[in-house]
Formats: C-alpha cells, sequence, structure tokens
C-alpha cells in the first residue's frame, strides 16, 4: 500500500475535564495537532504513515513520540530540540463540543521545523504529501513547510493540502494566504472548511468559489468540510453533497483531521489513481464522515480516533454500506 508523509505540527492539546472539588477547570493532557491526527487515523485504519515535525527536549515531547509510535505512525522524522519547550494549546469547548484554542507558542518546538530536518529521502519513500497552514505561520517551520511541498511535487508525489487557518496563529493572512495560493497549483487534493474556502477564493458563494479555485489553480479534488452537516465534494466539474451523520458530541477536537485521514487512507487502497469517479469519492467521504462523527464522541485528538471496525458498524447501523 502506498504511504502518506505529514509535514507539521504535533503538540500537545490541553482538553476541559470538567470541574474540580473548587469549582476550577480541570483539563486532560492529550496528544494532538492537525497532521499527527491526520497520520494517526491512517495508521489507525491499517495504512502506511510517517511524520516530519518537531518537539522539545521534555516530558510533552517524549509522550508525544511515544504516542505516535504506538497508534502505528513512523515518527523517525521527528526531530527533537533544546530551543524551545513542546507546543501546547489549551482547547475551549462550549454547549455543542465545538471548540476554540489558546496556543503557548512563543516559540514552540513545532515553528523551528527547519528545511534541512525533511530529508530528500524521506519525501521520496513517500506516494503522498500531506500539510497544513499552522506551520506556515511562523519561521522556519514556513520555509520548511512550503520546501517539502515543492520538493515533493517535483517528485511526482501526490500533495494534499487542509488550511486549517487558526486566526489567534496569524499574524499576517495577507501572506498566509499569498503562500497558500502560491503551492495551490501543486495541490491535488484540498480539504477546506467553509469560512477557509471563502477567505482564500476571495468569493461567499460555496460551488463558485470551488471553480474559481479550480479554474485559478487548477486543483482537480476540493472537499469542502461543513461540520455536522456534512462535506461537499467537487470533482470534474461536479459536485456532490454528503450528509453529515447524528451523533452527540463531545469534543470536535481533531474530527476534521479523522475526516481527512479516513479520506485518505481510503484513496491509498486505490493506489491514488490519477482520476476517480465522483461516485467513488463520494463513498471515500461518506467513510470519512463516519470517522469525523465518531471523533467527536470523545475527548482529545489522537485518543478519539475510531477504528476501521468501529467505523464500518457505525456506517451500517446508519443505513449506509461501504
Amino acid at each position: 500500500m502506498p504511504g502518506i508523509l505529514a509535514v507539521g505540527e504535533v503538540l500537545i492539546d490541553f482538553t476541559p475535564y470538567g470541574l474540580s472539588d473548587k469549582g476550577d477547570p480541570l483539563f486532560e493532557q492529550n496528544p494532538g495537532g492537525a497532521p499527527a491526527n491526520v497520520e494517526a487515523m491512517v495508521a489507525k485504519l491499517g495504512g502506511k504513515a510517517s511524520i516530519a515535525a518537531k518537539v522539545g527536549r521534555d516530558s510533552f515531547g517524549e509522550v508525544l513520540i511515544r504516542t505516535l509510535g504506538e497508534t502505528g505512525v513512523d515518527a523517525s522524522g521527528v526531530a527533537v530540540t533544546d530551543e524551545a519547550n513542546t507546543t501546547l494549546a489549551f482547547v475551549h469547548l462550549d454547549d455543542d463540543g465545538e471548540r476554540s484554542f489558546s496556543f503557548y507558542r512563543k516559540p514552540g518546538a513545532d515553528v523551528l521545523l527547519e528545511v534541512s530536518d525533511i530529508s530528500d529521502e524521506a519525501i521520496e519513500a513517500a506516494d503522498l504529501l500531506h500539510a497544513g497552514s499552522v506551520s506556515l505561520t511562523m519561521e522556519s517551520a514556513r520555509s520548511a513547510t512550503l520546501s517539502a511541498i515543492r520538493r515533493a511535487a517535483g517528485m511526482g508525489k501526490v500533495i494534499s493540502f487542509d488550511p486549517n487557518i487558526r486566526e489567534k496563529l496569524i499574524g499576517d493572512l495577507g501572506r498566509l494566504l499569498g503562500d497558500i495560493r502560491s503551492i495551490l497549483p501543486l495541490v491535488r487534493y484540498l480539504k477546506v472548511s467553509e469560512e477557509e474556502l471563502e477567505l482564500i477564493a476571495d468569493e461567499p458563494e460555496l460551488k463558485n468559489a470551488c471553480r474559481a479555485l479550480n479554474r485559478q489553480f487548477g486543483i482537480p479534488v476540493i472537499i469542502v468540510t461543513r461540520g455536522s452537516r456534512g462535506s461537499v465534494l467537487y470533482s470534474e466539474g461536479q459536485f456532490a453533497e454528503i450528509p453529515g451523520f447524528p451523533v452527540q458530541r463531545i469534543d470536535a477536537t481533531g474530527a476534521g483531521d479523522a475526516f481527512w485521514g479516513a479520506f485518505l487512507y481510503r484513496l491509498m487502497e486505490g493506489g491514488f489513481e490519477e482520476s476517480l469517479a465522483v461516485p467513488t469519492l463520494t463513498e471515500f467521504c461518506q467513510f470519512a464522515g463516519a470517522a469525523g462523527a465518531l471523533a467527536c464522541t470523545k475527548r482529545g485528538g489522537i485518543p478519539a480516533l475510531p477504528a476501521l471496525r468501529q467505523i464500518e458498524v457505525f456506517i451500517n447501523e446508519n443505513g449506509q454500506s461501504r
């Protein structure tokens, strides 16, 4: 089976865990970071996954490397630095389980990822490279991520990208959007939220925005995630709306990453074919939607990721078939 290399942040999420006996908030330590969550989902489903990232030489970094390995992700590309501590994110949840973040990252070890930390050999060993924009918000991770994407594309690798825009991390939105647009011509599979789609395409209407990105950058497959409302697929000039799965949401942290990891896993099964029919991609989105929904029913990023059998049972119970 083909393999995936993700580039970007791996960090600790501190997730709300009730109140202390004094009424103060309690937080549970959970391994996370969007690219790490994606790779953990791929590995948990049985796919070949690796990651290039950087952590601090501290107990949090040790937990992250150990957790990735236990999940099945090749963590040999995770560098360790003495120059900064492992990046932390405190998760804040509303009554519906929707989350916001407070990052401790000035700097955090993830932003110190360098071009030299991502070898040509690691890129060559993968069939698809996945990245997001969190690692584009600060140097030197910005240069490392852009370099890895461009080198991978030059080697003929498939490129997957998730803008994953975090407003609290953006110093210069114009520069970030410029960086994103600069690599979009290299992207074959784009996962994007409705808000991110409008920002990047500068177009509020979803279908017009997808057409604009395809026309301007040539992106063949765009998947717009809409939370509990499911997703919209755009490919070959066609649209398909995939409904969401109803669940009792506890924590939406990592749900989009679970979705994308599950989607990329299904692509891997097909060997990343150049052109997949819309019905096939639609079925992949249904499978991915089930993974994302199940991830909302537990706390944390990596700890909440469902197993293959759980996803299959959940889909069957909800009147669909793989």
